[in-house]
C-alpha cells in the first residue's frame, strides 16, 4: 500500500478524533475561552417584560470575583412568558405557557444580542401536567447545533423526555413504566462524554440509572458501593441528618467521574431578592459536601482531594474545569449556587470542609440602571455557564 494512501486513510480516522480533542481543549483553556460565569438574574425596565424589551444580563465571574453586565439584549417573544428551568453547555431550557419547550443561548453572554438561537422541541404531554411544569434536571450530549445532538429533560415524577431535534426522529421518549423510578423522582441529569450515556443518581445516591440516548430501549440500573467513608463526630452526624440532601454526578475533562452529596439546612424564609443576590451572595443553608471518586465497577471512594479541579453545581448540568486553566479559581473546590432550599452562593474547600460566600471586589452591577430602577424577570433560575469559545 502506498504511503500516500496510508496517509489518506489515517487522516480519515484520526482527524475527527483530533478535532474533538482540540474542541475539548478550547472549551477548557482560558486563552481561548471565557471564564465560567454565573448568570444570576436578568433585569429590564418597565413593569412587565414584553417582546423586544431591552434586557440586561447580570453576571458574576467567580475567578475574578467581580460583577459585570451584558447590556441591550432584546427579549424574544418566545421567552416573555417562559420559565428558565435549567441549562447545559451554556444553553437554557425554557418551559412555555402552552406546553411549549425550547432551548436557547439567550442567557449566554457570547450569544447574539438581537437574534439569539432558538430550538423548539416537541410539546410537553398533557398527562400528569402538574408534574410536567417542574424540572429536576437537564443534560445535553453536545452543543444543540450539532447534528448528533441529544438532550434530556427530567421532570418531577417518573418522566424523562429525550429530544433529538437535528435528526429524523424528534424523540420525546418516556422512561416511566417502572416503580423504581420513584427513587429518582427529583434526580439530576448528567451526560458522560466518556461512555456517551446519560446518568441520573437516585435519592440517597446509592444507585444510578443510565441510558445511551434516543436509540436506547433498555436503560441500565447500577448499584454503587461506597468505600473509605469519613469519620464524623456525634454533633457532625446530627447536623448532617437534619439537612436536606441532593446528589449530583459530574465528569472531569479527562473522564474521571465524581458523585457529590450536597447537604443543606433549609432556611425558614430564604430571601430570594435582587438585592440579596447582588450584595454578598450569602452561602445560605449549605453546610457540607461529600465527594466520592468513581473507581472500577461502580465503587465510589470518599475523597477530600480532587487535585487541580473545580466542580460547578447549581441549576445547570454539573461541569468540571481545571483551576490552573482559569487564574483565580481555587483548586480542589466546589462552586455552587441555588435558591430552591436556601442553598445560597459560595465556594466550598473540599480539603478543609469549609464554606465561604463570594467576596466581590467591586459592586457595580446595578449602578447603570435608569433612575436606579429595574425589575427582574421572574421564574428564571440562576445557573453556571461553562467556559465558552471566544
Amino acid at each position: 500500500m502506498s504511503s500516500s494512501l496510508l496517509l489518506r486513510l489515517s487522516s480519515k480516522t484520526f482527524l475527527p478524533k483530533l478535532a474533538l480533542r482540540c474542541h475539548t481543549l478550547r472549551m477548557f483553556s482560558s486563552s481561548t475561552t471565557t471564564n465560567p460565569y454565573l448568570m444570576y438574574c436578568v433585569t429590564f425596565c418597565g413593569e412587565t417584560p414584553e417582546s423586544g424589551a431591552m434586557t440586561e444580563l447580570r453576571m458574576f465571574d467567580p475567578a475574578k470575583e467581580e460583577y459585570f453586565t451584558v447590556r441591550d439584549k432584546q427579549l424574544p417573544k418566545e421567552l416573555v412568558e417562559s420559565n428558565l428551568v435549567g441549562s447545559s453547555h451554556g444553553w437554557g431550557v425554557f418551559l412555555g405557557p402552552r406546553n411549549e419547550i425550547l432551548i436557547s443561548d439567550y442567557c449566554n453572554p457570547s450569544s447574539s444580542k438581537s437574534n439569539p438561537k432558538m430550538i423548539h422541541l416537541p410539546l410537553r404531554r398533557y398527562e400528569d401536567s402538574c408534574q410536567s411544569d417542574l424540572v429536576s434536571g437537564v443534560a445535553m450530549s453536545s452543543f444543540p447545533e450539532e447534528e448528533d445532538f441529544v438532550g434530556a429533560v427530567k421532570f418531577i415524577g417518573r418522566r424523562v423526555s429525550i429530544y433529538t431535534p437535528g435528526q429524523q426522529c424528534k424523540g420525546n421518549h418516556l422512561f416511566s413504566s417502572t416503580a423504581i423510578f420513584d427513587y429518582f423522582e427529583q434526580a439530576n441529569l448528567m451526560y458522560s462524554k466518556r461512555d456517551q450515556r446519560f446518568y441520573m443518581p437516585s435519592s440517597g445516591g446509592h444507585h444510578l440509572w443510565s441510558w445511551s440516548g434516543i436509540k436506547s430501549t433498555e436503560p441500565q440500573f447500577h448499584d454503587l458501593r461506597f468505600h473509605n467513608l469519613p469519620q464524623f463526630s456525634l454533633s457532625e452526624l446530627k447536623l448532617l441528618r437534619s439537612c436536606y440532601r441532593t446528589q449530583q454526578l459530574v465528569e472531569s475533562p479527562s473522564g474521571q467521574r465524581f458523585l457529590v452529596k450536597w447537604y443543606v439546612q433549609a432556611l425558614g424564609k430564604y430571601i430570594q431578592s435582587l438585592a440579596h443576590r447582588s450584595v454578598k451572595f450569602s452561602f445560605g443553608g449549605t453546610k457540607q459536601f461529600m465527594v466520592f471518586r468513581e473507581e472500577e465497577d461502580m465503587n465510589m471512594c470518599y475523597t477530600e482531594d480532587i487535585g487541580d479541579l473545580c466542580i460547578f453545581l447549581g441549576n445547570n448540568e454539573p461541569f468540571c474545569v481545571k483551576a490552573s486553566s482559569f487564574p483565580g479559581l481555587i483548586p480542589n473546590s466546589i462552586y455552587f449556587c441555588g435558591d430552591n432550599y436556601g442553598e445560597g452562593y459560595g465556594v466550598y474547600d473540599i480539603a478543609t470542609r469549609t464554606t465561604r460566600s463570594f467576596d466581590p471586589k467591586s459592586f457595580s452591577a446595578f449602578s447603570d440602571l435608569p433612575n436606579g430602577q429595574g425589575f427582574v424577570i421572574p421564574r428564571w433560575v440562576p445557573h453556571w455557564i461553562p467556559p465558552f469559545p471566544l
